[in-house]
């Protein structure tokens, strides 16, 4: 008898994947540890990420937010000064290094960063640049809000028990000087662009591999209990500054991403992988879930992303729609200097 005669249907391509009618594939993530419905969730990481948090509200999971909206501030506005997105008003935090940053900060506060960008008279914060995107009044005001996030985000982190976090790109801009990591390219969304002190670097295997361990060891040491689901954003990149086509560009991100991710997951005990990009990239599948752009997920692709997470948790029946609410990407405006 050899290895491959008592592997589960799941385990071969034909019965696994070709022949599931519909392309309704089976078993496609078995959780390795339980989440149940009062256990607090926290959600962070790239665009398509922010779907989580809205899914697990309007499924009665119990999503923790620990940094609140003010109240007076219409809903409408929510959105456009980063609350409701994630668990925390960081913006997207599109790689592992970036989350090791913002850990970093929420545990050693004397090493936030003081660096604010001034234009036209308001001032902007480099490391959350869709946060209060018109600025605010004054460089004392950007720090002291980076603070609370930060200070959010270790209350998150210490009274979690499961840290959903999503990585999306690779290609991370850092300031030459402070080595201090940006979540967009200076100049793109806010301040200015400096070739002198800002620079491209493109975060390879082992790099994003080292930030995350780092990164869940920053967890663990505050919150044993705590476990880390990982997943990948399907949505590809929207411009490269490598030189490479951008499809390239992109597959090479997600491979990295999906591999130093997998990696991760099989050596560290309370982790796992949720497989959102495995289902949604499939090329073979039946159905595509990406838009006329080829980039955008569509509600579909969403909805399916979201069936699979709660039925692999257990959770029969009929999922609540996630909804469209508004998704906000600091990556997005790049299209804007692409030409037709």
């Amino acid at each position: 008898m050899h290895p491959y005669e008592d592997l589960r249907a799941t385990a071969f391509w034909k019965p696994g994947v070709a022949e599931p009618e519909g392309g309704e594939i089976a078993d496609l993530w078995i959780p390795r540890f339980e989440i149940h419905r009062g256990d607090a969730i926290v959600t962070a990481g790239s665009c398509f990420a922010q779907n989580l948090g809205r899914a697990l509200r309007n499924n009665n999971m119990n999503w923790l937010v620990t940094e609140t909206p003010p109240k007076g501030l219409p809903r409408s506005l929510h959105a456009a000064n980063g609350y409701g997105l994630f668990s925390f008003r960081t913006g997207n935090i599109y790689s592992p290094v970036l989350l090791h940053q913002w850990l970093v900060w929420a545990f050693d506060p004397a090493r936030i960063s003081d660096e604010v960008w001034q234009d036209g008279g308001r001032f902007f914060d480099p490391f959350r640049p869709s946060v209060r995107s018109t600025g605010f009044d004054s460089a004392e005001e950007v720090i002291a809000s980076r603070a609370a996030t930060a200070r959010a985000v270790r209350e998150a982190v210490l009274q979690a028990k499961v840290f959903i976090y999503t990585p999306g790109l690779t290609e991370t801009w850092v300031n030459t000087q402070s080595r201090e990591i940006y979540p967009a390219c200076p100049g793109t969304v806010c301040g200015l662009f400096d070739p002198a002190m800002h620079r491209c670097v493109n975060v390879g295997f082992q790099a994003g591999k080292d930030a995350l361990v780092k990164a869940f060891e920053i967890m663990k040491t505050h919150n044993p209990e705590i476990k880390l689901l990982l997943t990948v954003s399907p949505v590809p990149i929207t411009a490269t500054v490598t030189g490479s086509h951008v499809l390239q560009a992109s597959t090479y991100t997600k491979s990295v991403l999906r591999a130093l991710v997998g990696e991760f997951v099989a050596a560290t005990p309370d982790t796992d992988y949720f497989p959102s990009y495995d289902l949604v990239s499939a090329a073979m599948l039946p159905e595509s879930y990406f838009d006329e752009n080829r980039r955008t997920i569509t509600p579909q692709g969403v909805e399916k992303v979201m069936q699979k997470f709660f039925e692999g948790l257990g959770h029969a029946g009929r999922i609540v729609p996630t909804g469209q609410g508004e998704i906000v990407c600091e990556d997005e405006i790049l299209s804007f200097y692409g030409k037709s």
